[in-house]
């Protein structure tokens, strides 16, 4: 027992070691670098990720068999893990080297649609906000919580206990407000709450939920967690999405769009995949005009379609 014990501290010690030596090293690194290393990080992790690798692919082709090649297929998802880690840098950059991470954040990154955004407002009713893991999400509520939107998110602590308390700490410094997913009832008596105050609740649905919704996601069945669907029927808030978009090597496009509006029947099972539906489509409509920004390396689909070819047969 004790020694199990020594063994849990010495795990710990090692990881709160690591962890912080790669936040030394990025304080003390230029930009330009730490963005040639995300990149060459990618590209690495593309070509190692075997199992990531061939789900990405896979997920590509089956929602793009008809429109790209498989060497276009290919490409994107070589882009996507490109994406990801230049999207963590930019995060690290922003949290960790700017000293007005306000300054910072607008200069680098616009917001389109905050007219719909103050409408729905308007209705006292907070608002819900779906959104996906789509461009660097880690930014956008902040981005918006600094220029005076009371945003709020749930989140899910990461699995490393170490690497979950360092990450909550950058989250607080930075000024991140945010919702423990976990215990479920106290999540949602936390929505709730926060909805009532009049805040902005953001919500990402676009992962695959085994006891979610079905509904049409790349023409095929995805279950689809129905929690902001829910929250809108039961509390009358507006809802409506917002991504974030790479435009440049540094900048970045927050995007809102009109409030979803479906008629409601008074069947409340008929409502909520309406609604869930609804936002669905608009999440695949962005993925669509920006498929190299999504994270495809997850299960999306309850079976995947094994892609036309594996991406070794193209490199």
């Amino acid at each position: 027992m004790e020694l199990k014990r020594l063994n849990c501290h010495t795990e710990i010690f090692l990881w709160r070691f690591f962890v912080h030596s790669i936040l030394v090293i990025i304080r003390i690194t230029p930009e330009p670098v730490l963005r040639a290393f995300a990149q060459l990080t990618g590209r690495v992790a593309f070509s190692l990720s075997g199992k990531r690798r061939k789900l990405a692919v896979s997920n590509l082709a089956s929602a793009f068999k008809h429109e790209k090649s498989p060497l276009e297929i290919t490409t994107i998802a070589r882009q996507v893990f490109c994406e990801i880690a230049l999207n963590t840098v930019d995060a690290a950059i922003f949290f960790l080297k700017k000293p007005d991470i306000n300054r910072a954040l607008s200069e680098y990154i616009s917001v389109e649609g905050t007219e719909y955004m103050d409408e729905a407002l308007k209705a006292g009713k907070g608002v819900i906000c779906v959104s996906a893991h789509f461009g660097n999400f880690m930014i956008m509520s902040l981005r918006l919580s600094l220029m005076g939107y009371p945003c709020n998110t749930i989140l899910k602590d990461r699995i490393n206990p170490v690497v979950s308390e360092i990450w909550q700490d950058l989250r607080r410094k930075v000024g991140i407000n945010w919702i423990p997913a976990r215990p479920r009832i106290r999540a949602v008596s936390g929505s709730l709450k926060w909805l009532k105050k009049g805040g902005i609740l953001f919500l990402y649905a676009d992962q695959h939920k085994k006891d979610g919704v079905d509904v049409t996601f790349f023409n095929r069945p995805a279950g689809t967690v129905e929690g902001p669907a829910m929250f809108h029927l039961r509390t009358g808030a507006p809802l409506l999405c917002a991504f974030i978009v790479r435009t440049g090597d540094k900048n970045y496009k927050i995007v809102i769009t009109p409030p979803i509006d479906i008629q409601q029947s008074g069947d409340r099972d008929a409502d909520v995949h309406a609604v869930t539906q609804a936002y669905t489509a608009v999440i695949e409509a962005f993925i669509r005009k920006y498929p190299e920004q999504w994270w495809w390396p997850h299960k999306r689909w309850a079976k995947n379609i094994p892609s036309l070819s594996d991406p070794e047969d193209i490199l």
